[in-house]
């Protein structure tokens, strides 16, 4: 049996859809999967366990090539589950595909929603998780630590940077504090980063090597709305994350220990706006309060009790 799943275009999305992709596997654990990607989210999928293949379908490609796409997959898969609800599983042809309409309650996590769509498809909720190959650049020498990821490219998910200070000098103290980001996040980090105690990833790991790092290395991890937050959630580590505009019932963390963290003071939030008359303060949360949380759950890792 073959399997194609659309993936959709971003990684943080792509991130919320691989339990969909660990649901069909256990569903088909014989079947070939093959995933639609795009440029942004090939790298990542590519290197995941359960998937046999990775394409690239381009939204800015003409018609032509559109059309050419879709005839080189035409009846070569048994069961079509297209993520982005397009047009993908009539025009190549399906035995099973998942439903064109859809429907949701307002608050129902984007996870939950993907899952939604392939229920009947895979009814079976075997609890298996897919992994990633990564190279030989294991970090050997390292050791359980604080991860930090409270940059984002919206400044209304950024998390203020002289807080955040204040938050990693206190919880430094009590264990590694490492730092993840882009490239881009640099000038965001950049005072953070001068002192030596930090350890620094800003610009130097792929999403697949964040991945291995979280995975065995990350006492807790503290962020902001972002394809990190998620990766962290699907592996199942303690999260302590920051909310601002957007919708924390939709977005916000799945793992089994979790705390979500946002201003209370404010009504308008969440907003789910790019821009605000207010600078972002939905966003300042009291460092004392990410202090407090993050101390207890290290408790509980460490001497089991919350």
């Amino acid at each position: 049996m073959r399997i194609l799943i659309n993936f959709p275009t971003n990684i943080g999305d792509t991130i919320l859809a691989l339990p969909v992709l660990d649901r069909l596997k256990a569903n088909y654990p014989e079947s070939e999967i093959v995933a639609i990607g795009s440029y942004r989210t090939k790298d990542f999928l590519s290197k995941n366990i359960f998937l046999d293949k990775v394409i690239v379908y381009d939204k800015h490609w003409g018609s032509f090539l559109k059309l050419k796409f879709c005839l080189s997959l035409k009846k070569k898969f048994d069961i079509v589950v297209d993520l982005k609800n397009s047009f993908l599983p009539i025009l190549i042809g399906y035995k099973k595909r998942t439903p064109f309409f859809r429907f949701f309650s307002k608050d129902m996590h984007a996870k939950d929603r993907y899952l939604k769509i392939i229920k009947n498809i895979a009814p079976i909720d075997e609890k298996i998780k897919s992994d990633f190959i990564i190279n030989n650049d294991k970090e050997d020498n390292f050791f359980p630590s604080i991860f930090i990821a409270c940059s984002s490219r919206s400044k209304g998910k950024t998390y203020p940077k002289n807080l955040l200070k204040e938050v990693i000098d206190n919880l430094k103290k009590i264990a590694p504090v490492a730092i993840l980001g882009e490239s881009a996040d640099q000038q965001y980090y950049s005072d953070i980063l001068l002192d030596d105690d930090i350890i620094n990833f800003v610009g130097k790991t792929s999403l697949v090597k964040v991945f291995y790092l979280l995975k065995n290395y990350a006492k807790l991890l503290i962020c902001v709305d972002s394809s990190i937050l998620q990766l962290a959630s699907y592996i199942d580590i303690p999260i302590i994350a920051l909310f601002g505009p957007t919708d924390e019932r939709r977005y916000g963390p799945w793992s089994t220990k979790y705390v979500v963290l946002k201003n209370e003071e404010l009504l308008c939030r969440p907003c789910g706006e790019g821009k605000c008359n207010l600078d972002y303060k939905c966003m300042h949360i009291q460092p004392l309060a990410v202090i407090e949380a993050a101390k207890k759950i290290l408790n509980y890792n460490e001497n089991g009790r919350a």
